[in-house]
């Protein structure tokens, strides 16, 4: 935990336009600047940046909030490490509050770290460095790799025999019990111990920070295993950890698309030809987490199979694993016999890229491959209809639930509900979809609590309406609860210090609430303060007559009750209540009325 002075600080002292401006242009416009959205593909710039509020938000997709949550979303961080972040490029040291037992935990992992770090460094200088490496640069060469790739992946080389390895750990003073940990060696005890990888050519994983979490090794020559990776460790899961990830989220980002291909050699080959948002799984089939962790850069994820049966089972299998990811995912085909590698180094870049365009949704793929697999006869229609349940059951999205059970029905002929019954039974279909980008204002004028965003950016745009708030005794029962907490935030920063930091209310909420409040600051410097009381009693009608109407609908669903249960007495009494909630509406619009003819 961060101390809330040093956040301050940190906040106070960073400039938004500069820390935004490290990753994309900005152009001034009037009071605030503009740019490209990192976050979304657009072609005119809807990506603001107030300075003087210190928010950014974008009209387009709706991200928004502090300069924190700009890192948070550019770079997939914590809201820690973002402070951090900013911390370190303006010179201010952050150390945080943490029970003596985590900052142990933290202290260990870095001190692994380390140990990744500088062995991955260790095999890279014997690739370019050493005699033996030689032979490793020949074998890239052989494949179409120039120094060039080899070094924006920090490839690396081990060699055939010897203990260099610990070695050079030894007299960098560091820890070999870590590298024990990390399966970079064995303890074969008297001092003596064996080094895991020998004779290969070495592709250090690193995470999405770019930081060395494990190793994989290819044997040059002949030699089994082919592959060898890292052990399990306390940095490294292969169910959770992709290669390339780091050098490919860039152009994900640009492109809105991401390629997944099965091996290392496959995600440089196709760097080397300029397709770079390429990542792999590490000798396991694509995994949910896998998924979860790919839908964070983008939604448009392409798995790319081989041509033959083997990639055909998988494209099948792939689609499940995506939708227990919580995508419907795609899947493209390379012609039979060829591997991403192979297929770009005969045949180019283009080539690969019009294989890349053609990709098919994985739903229509595994409907086709169902059927083909089973047939069209009733026994047949039984099975696939037995898989689609089976399916059915993991799907979290009941929107992709009800577009897959639609599907079904069209292709089997068979009713709607038997196919919805493992639906009902799991509840899983029900849950709500993984939030997409939080609305724009704009968007927000659709929405039943247009009358909250409203107040919220009129008491963020001026204080005289914090005061009148304050006025609204009965306010607080009127507001939804999510918004509320957003007022109460309000007015308890005019309280304190006598004015409203939008920065800093942003921070202590959501990423998607912070991205609201941002666009709401911004909308509301268009408010014209002539304008401020007027909009302000219209949102406070609005607000009393939503209390009316949700009265009334609970008092006709008790008038309902009473019939069904044939209490005439009850029945009475909710008719008395709800004539009187009709008649405080109607007043309360006359009201209103009046008050709008008055204000002209």
């Amino acid at each position: 935990m961060i101390p809330e002075e040093k956040i301050s600080q940190i906040r106070d002292r960073a400039s938004i336009v500069e820390v935004i401006s490290d990753h994309l242009t900005l152009k001034k416009a009037g009071r605030n600047y503009l740019g490209l959205c990192p976050f979304h593909s657009e072609k005119s710039p809807s990506f603001t940046v107030s300075e003087e509020k210190g928010i950014f938000h974008c009209f387009g997709c709706g991200a928004g909030g502090s300069v924190f949550h700009f890192l948070m979303q550019y770079d997939h961080l914590s809201f820690p490490e973002a402070v951090e972040r900013v911390g370190r490029r303006y010179g201010i040291v952050v150390e945080r509050l943490e029970a003596p037992g985590a900052r142990r935990d933290t202290e260990q992992r870095e001190s692994l770290y380390r140990v990744n770090e500088r062995a991955a460094a260790y095999f890279h200088e014997l690739l370019f460095g050493h005699p033996e490496g030689k032979r490793a640069l020949e074998y890239l060469k052989s494949r179409g790799v120039d120094d060039r790739v080899a070094r924006r992946f920090y490839l690396g080389y081990a060699p055939q025999a010897g203990q260099g390895l610990v070695g050079f750990l030894k007299r960098e003073g560091l820890s070999l019990k870590d590298a024990t940990r990390l399966g970079l060696i064995s303890d074969r005890g008297a001092d003596r111990y064996g080094e895991k990888f020998f004779g290969r050519l070495i592709f250090p994983i690193a995470d999405a920070a770019g930081k060395v979490v494990g190793f994989g090794g290819r044997v040059i020559g002949q030699g089994l295993p082919k592959y060898l990776n890292s052990s399990e460790t306390p940095l490294f899961h292969k169910g959770a950890t992709l290669y390339g990830l780091f050098q490919a989220k860039e152009t994900i980002r640009e492109k809105d698309r991401l390629i997944v291909v099965e091996g290392y050699l496959d995600v440089v080959a196709l760097s080397q030809f300029g397709v770079t948002d390429v990542v792999a799984t590490l000798g396991t089939a694509l995994t949910p987490d896998h998924v979860r962790i790919l839908a964070r850069y983008t939604k448009n994820i392409i798995a790319l199979f081989d041509g033959d049966e083997a990639g055909r089972k998988a494209a099948a299998r792939s689609f499940e694993i995506f939708l227990e990811g919580g995508l419907l995912g795609r899947g493209a085909f390379l012609p039979k016999g060829e591997d991403p590698d192979t297929f770009v180094r005969s045949n180019g870049k283009e080539s690969l890229e019009k294989i890349i365009d053609q990709a098919v949704p994985l739903a229509d793929y595994y409907f086709t491959w169902l059927e083909e697999r089973h047939g069209r006869s009733l026994e047949g229609k039984s099975q696939i209809a037995q898989e689609i349940n089976r399916i059915l059951a993991k799907v979290r999205n009941p929107f992709e639930a009800d577009l897959l059970v639609r599907r079904a029905v069209d292709m089997l002929g068979i009713r709607e509900n038997l196919l919805r019954a493992p639906l009902r039974a799991s509840g899983e279909a029900r849950r709500p979809a993984a939030p997409g980008p939080p609305a724009s204002a704009v968007q927000l004028e659709a929405r039943e609590d247009m009358a909250e965003c409203s107040l919220v950016a009129l008491m963020l745009r001026f204080p005289s309406m914090i005061q009148r708030m304050e006025q609204e005794a009965e306010l607080e029962r009127l507001v939804s609860p999510a918004w509320n907490e957003v007022l109460q935030g309000i007015v308890a920063q005019w309280r304190e210090q006598g004015n409203v930091d939008g920065a800093r209310l942003a921070q202590s909420f959501s990423p998607e609430r912070a991205s609201q409040i941002a666009g709401l600051i911004l909308e509301g410097e268009k408010i014209a303060e002539e304008d401020a009381e007027k909009i302000m009693g219209d949102c406070i009608a609005h607000l009393r007559r939503r209390q009316l109407r949700s009265l009334q609908r609970d008092l006709r669903r008790a008038i309902r009750i009473a019939e069904e249960k044939k209490d005439e007495k009850t029945k009475k009494e909710r008719m008395l209540e709800w004539q009187e909630v009709v008649r405080r509406e109607r007043q309360l619009m006359r009201q209103w009325a009046a008050s709008r003819t008055e204000s002209r």
